[in-house]
């Protein structure tokens, strides 16, 4: 047996089980993780061997942060996960977006 819970978001009625499928069908670079060991986590692209990236959990002045490195570089500090992941993603877009500027064979 299938049910749906209804709620009211913005006076507009929504089932919860279409805001699963809706959150469902998005894609999040946290995905893209793997925890080899508690509270550090490293995230690989698909077509790569090697992790680019690392999230490590840290514990800064009685906060709990993640620290964001990019191929050993630190490139800042998250609240949450996935707000660590987004920044190490785009950080990583970005870098590769830089790698495919210019002509052909690197000339200028």
């Amino acid at each position: 047996m299938f049910f749906t819970v209804e709620s009211y978001r913005f006076g507009v009625r929504v089932s919860a089980v279409h805001r699963i499928m809706e959150l469902m069908t998005q894609w999040h670079p946290i995905f893209w993780t793997d925890e080899p060991q508690p509270g550090v986590w490293v995230m690989t692209a698909p077509h790569e061997a090697e992790p680019f990236g690392r999230i490590e959990l840290r514990r800064v002045s009685g906060a709990i942060r993640y620290k964001v490195t990019l191929r050993g570089e630190v490139i800042g500090w998250a609240n949450t996960l996935s707000h660590a992941c987004e920044r190490l993603y785009a950080a990583h877009r970005k870098q590769q977006d830089e790698v495919h500027t210019g002509p052909p064979n690197g000339r200028r």
